[in-house]
């Protein structure tokens, strides 16, 4: 059976290269593997540097975003991904880009709508790839910095 090894005993490292690696790993596959909860783990087992936490963890998860994206624009060619795509919510964000923005910008902090469908769909509606980058990047800088400063509150 799959032990979860003690956080604490690894070295900073393997705690970095773990980050990021389970990172990309939840950004391809959210629903098996969730980073907030690693973070909050991290965050209270260890002493860990919060900036390099966050930095790991958002790079590694807007990288499997990042993939998500690609596959919604199409760049990965996957033809039953973009039939679920042309959809009816698509066509109408496709041509309000300041909406799709800020859905966007809402989902990376908070989750609602989930950000998985959101970099699909951004892909989807063509949004320019530095803002779907640069705004989902942001996004999960503030979520991640949240969830791993949450102990602190109760120490």
């Amino acid at each position: 059976m799959f032990e979860i090894p003690d956080l604490p005993s690894l070295g900073m490292a393997a705690l970095y290269a773990v980050t990021f690696l389970l990172a990309l790993a939840s950004g391809l596959v959210p629903f098996v593997i969730n980073t907030e909860l690693y973070l909050l783990g991290v965050a209270t087992l260890t002493s860990a540097s919060p900036v390099l936490m966050v930095a790991l963890a958002t790079t590694g998860q807007m990288l499997g975003k990042w993939v998500v994206y690609g596959v919604g624009r199409g760049s990965l060619n996957i033809k039953w991904v973009r039939r679920v795509g042309a959809s009816k919510a698509v066509r109408t964000f496709a041509g309000r880009p300041a909406t799709t923005t800020s859905i966007l910008a809402f989902s990376a902090v908070t989750g609602i709508p989930p950000f998985y469908g959101v970099s699909f769909l951004s892909g989807v509606v063509r949004m320019p790839a530095p803002r779907f980058l640069m705004v989902g990047t942001i996004g999960r800088v503030v979520r991640f910095s949240a969830v791993f400063m949450t102990p602190e509150l109760f120490r």
